[in-house]
């Protein structure tokens, strides 16, 4: 499946104990003295907020700019900024390059402005430190994060958000927007790295007679399954997207042409001998693959995508169910 970048981090909550007691024998009435198990010697406190820690996670919620709707989970001090190696990368021009550190600080999380043209601000306010509580708001340039801190039916009620926001239902891998976020990403690091990036642009073959001889049905049958594919192929070696109807795309980093070329080789191939069948009927779809390599094919996304889609063309050209630089 692709690559979802992963950027996560864990939790500080600021909760206000208190001790329970047990109204029944062995049926703790607190669900913090419950899952606590008190070790001779061990600070009793330290154990609390270890466990409030354990029961609760922080986690920065985009709200606006181009990266809206992404979600890191904090687990540890973290970067922010443009550098696409940061924890929390934003593509806003108006974020420095390294911006901010948001630093765990066992009892409480802080963010620190790493001195930049436009400042840090936490809820209005520019400062060059604070600590942070839930549903603070912090600007970097013209984007806004918030920060939360939730409990396990928040967590998963935000990861199935995630989910509806970033993940193509049929096939599973990323939707567009998602990807081309990521690219632009992608090709930034690249260039700073000077390594290579390849693009692969896809387009199914024989959907529409699939259409025509059964049914709509099993042509989203063979969209969805194709993607699924393509993203066991792909792997955490790239990143991977349904752009539209039976077409894909994929990004590799640390991959040139010719790496890329043989990466669309596997795809094509593994097309080629899955068993697609839907209903008891067997169904015998192709894929057709243009592929193109940054720095060589162009620096910026448009240019890059445009060098791999008149590849596709070729390919289409050519015979279909092959792969074409």
């Amino acid at each position: 499946m692709p690559m979802v970048p992963s950027q996560t981090d864990d939790t500080k909550p600021r909760a206000t104990l208190r001790t329970v007691t047990s109204r029944r024998p062995g049926r703790p009435s607190d669900p913090i003295s419950s899952t606590l198990k008190l070790d001779e010697g061990i600070d009793f406190h330290a154990q609390v907020a270890k466990t409030v820690r354990e029961q609760h996670s922080p986690v920065l919620v985009v709200l606006s700019g181009g990266d809206t709707g992404v979600r890191c989970r904090l687990r540890g001090t973290m970067l922010i900024g443009r550098d696409p190696d940061a924890d929390l990368t934003l593509s806003d021009a108006g974020v420095s390059f390294r911006h901010a550190r948001i630093e765990d600080r066992d009892d409480a999380w802080a963010i620190v402005d790493l001195g930049n043209t436009n400042d840090t601000q936490l809820n209005g306010v520019a400062s060059p430190e604070f600590l942070l509580h839930s549903d603070d708001r912090i600007s970097f340039g013209a984007t806004q994060v918030r920060f939360e801190v939730q409990d396990a039916v928040e967590q998963a009620y935000d990861a199935m958000l995630d989910r509806l926001i970033n993940v193509d239902e049929l096939t599973g891998l990323w939707v567009r927007r998602r990807f081309d976020n990521e690219l632009r990403t992608l090709i930034e690091g690249a260039l700073l790295k000077n390594a290579p990036l390849g693009l692969l642009v896809m387009d199914l073959d024989g959907v529409k007679a699939i259409n025509d001889a059964n049914g709509h049905l099993f042509g989203a049958y063979v969209i969805g399954e194709a993607g699924r594919v393509i993203g066991e192929v792909i792997g955490e070696r790239g990143i991977a997207s349904r752009f539209g109807g039976d077409e894909y795309v994929v990004a590799v980093p640390g991959a040139d042409l010719n790496a890329a070329t043989v990466i669309g080789e596997e795809i094509r191939t593994a097309i080629n001998v899955n068993a697609f069948a839907h209903d008891g009927i067997a169904l015998h779809p192709g894929i057709s693959i243009g592929v193109a390599s940054c720095p060589m094919h162009g620096t910026d996304a448009e240019t890059l995508f445009r060098a791999a889609d008149e590849a596709l063309y070729r390919a289409k050209q050519n015979g279909k169910n092959r792969v074409s630089q």
